[in-house]
């Protein structure tokens, strides 16, 4: 995150400047001028980034593989190919960050003209000078921050001669911590197939629960999940419900005395009973779903 906040200060700040010395500004050059060292360091940073990032691949292990085999074969083996793969990724690893160091440890060697000044004793680098050396020589400005860097790594036994090859180290020193993760994958795993079914079980437990925290992290679905198992389930539908009628007495509005006489007055003598009042009396057969039958 450090790494990422510098590279976007670094460019939104320097991105302004330069818009502001279409006008002409004499400060805005002047700072335009005194960043020639953005372009380089944003280079550096995005190489610091990539690497960093693949560091924390390697110990999530989310780093890109080739895992059909590995989801498809039983405990035992899928862990003995965990084994396998780690100690072999960790050889490799460890081999290129030798060789990656053998390329820096030769760029940390090569002295530009700007930080190499010649004294009595023979030339040597603008940091190790004294500061009536620095007085007694016109035009030569130190570079502070690089030179608190560069005494840092002296102590580490690796004299850095430039700002440019000094952010390089990063490349052979993360090879080397992902080496070292990849070696503790490996031998712990082959440590735990050999100890049996309990460990085997222990193991397979601790990486569902690994993937279920990682994945939980970043808020993303399980690794066997499908999208649409997110979604709420729509419920089955209800069997039908028998229609039951509320008492007129609990309907809004209802009067029973109104009631009452406006079936008094459309009482028609002679006229049939289905057009009048309900008959009390009624048939033996009840129908449970419509209500008791009238006669007729």
């Amino acid at each position: 995150m450090l790494v990422l906040l510098s590279m976007v200060f670094v460019a939104f700040f320097s991105a302004g400047i330069r818009n502001l010395t279409r006008f002409d500004i004499e400060w805005a050059n002047k700072i335009l001028t005194d960043m020639e060292w953005a372009d380089s360091f944003l280079r550096k940073a995005t190489m610091w980034l990539a690497f960093l990032g693949a560091s924390q691949a390697c110990y999530y292990r989310k780093h890109i593989s080739i895992d059909v085999l590995v989801r498809i074969a039983p405990v035992k083996q899928r862990f003995l190919m965990h084994a396998a793969a780690g100690l072999i990724a960790a050889m490799i690893t460890f081999a290129m960050s030798y060789s990656l160091w053998k390329a820096v440890e030769l760029n940390l060697s090569e002295r530009p003209i700007e930080y190499e000044m010649l004294t009595d004793t023979g030339s040597q680098h603008v940091c190790d000078a004294t500061p009536e050396q620095i007085k007694s020589l016109e035009g030569v400005e130190v570079p502070s921050a690089f030179c608190g860097v560069r005494s840092v790594l002296k102590v580490f036994g690796i004299t850095a001669e430039t700002p440019g090859a000094a952010f390089q180290l990063v490349v052979p020193f993360m090879f080397l911590v992902m080496g070292l993760r990849f070696l503790g994958v490996g031998i712990g795993t082959a440590i735990g197939v050999a100890q049996g079914e309990e460990s085997l079980k222990r193991m397979d437990d601790e990486e569902h629960a690994r993937l279920a925290a990682v994945h939980a992290a970043v808020g993303g679905a399980g690794l066997n999940e499908s999208p649409l198992d997110s979604l709420v389930p729509i419920p089955p539908p209800e069997p039908e419900r028998r229609a039951v009628r509320a008492p007129l007495e609990e309907l809004d509005g209802y009067d029973p005395e109104a009631a009452e006489t406006r079936a008094s007055e459309e009482f028609v003598e002679g006229a049939p009973i289905a057009e009048g009042p309900p008959s009390e009396a009624i048939d033996e057969d009840d129908d449970d779903q419509n209500g008791p039958k009238r006669q007729s």
